[in-house]
């Protein structure tokens, strides 16, 4: 889904055959959530095993440079981080569920820095100081991909699709630097989004990602990820 190489310009990130995508069949092995039982929650990372290490247990890199990577701890609490200066490189995990069942998807982020005058309505400016794609299942990896994200410019509620793949449809969450530094809890419905941007019911979710990217702004995008659960319909 994502793969930002330096000789690739990040504009192919939302590519078919990109290397997320790939990731996702390489991490078949992996094993993926069951929803035979039904439990209520089902946990895809609390980062809670992975302390010191640059990538989390279960995530794989869209390229080879995971320097911007890391699993930090505050306050007896783990986290992923990303920084990065000028880059793009995503985190992804295969984590299979049914959207109809567990709708809601629940995680926590944080703003370190917001890339300078990013805007993901542009293809020159489209970057995103931290975002999470929900991948759902497709025929020869034309997968449709939810996109929420925290943008630097963009009116919290704005709804469009990528500049580079219509597949890929960008919400923006929260925007802006007032929230700098303070942890926020999100909590989105991805069969209602899906329904409502796509206009039928959602296939399976094949995996989760995120990424902060500054590489076409060209400045430095940092922002931390923590605590990502699905939950079944009330």
């Amino acid at each position: 889904m994502i793969p930002c190489r330096k000789m690739i310009p990040c504009r192919n990130m939302y590519s078919p055959l990109s290397l997320f995508s790939s990731a996702l069949l390489l991490l078949s092995s992996i094993s993926s959530a069951s929803v035979d039982t039904k439990p209520q929650t089902l946990v895809v990372d609390t980062f809670s095993v992975t302390k010191g290490n640059r990538v989390p247990y279960g995530w794989r890199p869209s390229r080879n440079d995971i320097s911007m990577f890391s699993v930090k701890q505050e306050n007896q609490n783990s986290f992923t981080r990303i920084f990065t200066k000028g880059g793009c490189t995503s985190l992804g995990k295969l984590f299979r569920f049914s959207a109809q069942q567990y709708p809601h998807l629940s995680w926590k982020w944080r703003i370190n820095q917001l890339p300078d005058g990013g805007n993901e309505t542009r293809k020159d400016k489209n970057d995103s100081g931290a975002s999470v794609y929900i991948v759902f299942k497709g025929n020869f990896k034309l997968n449709n991909i939810l996109k929420y994200v925290w943008s630097s410019s963009l009116q919290v509620g704005t709804v469009i699709s990528s500049p580079y793949n219509k597949n890929a449809k960008i919400i923006v969450l929260r925007s802006g630097n007032e929230e700098t530094g303070k942890w926020v809890s999100e909590r989105v419905d991805i069969r209602a989004d899906y329904k409502r941007l796509f206009g039928k019911e959602p296939p399976p979710v094949e995996g989760i990602a995120i990424l902060s990217d500054s590489d076409n702004t060209n400045s430095i995008a940092s922002a931390d990820y923590d605590d990502f659960e699905v939950k079944a319909m009330n």
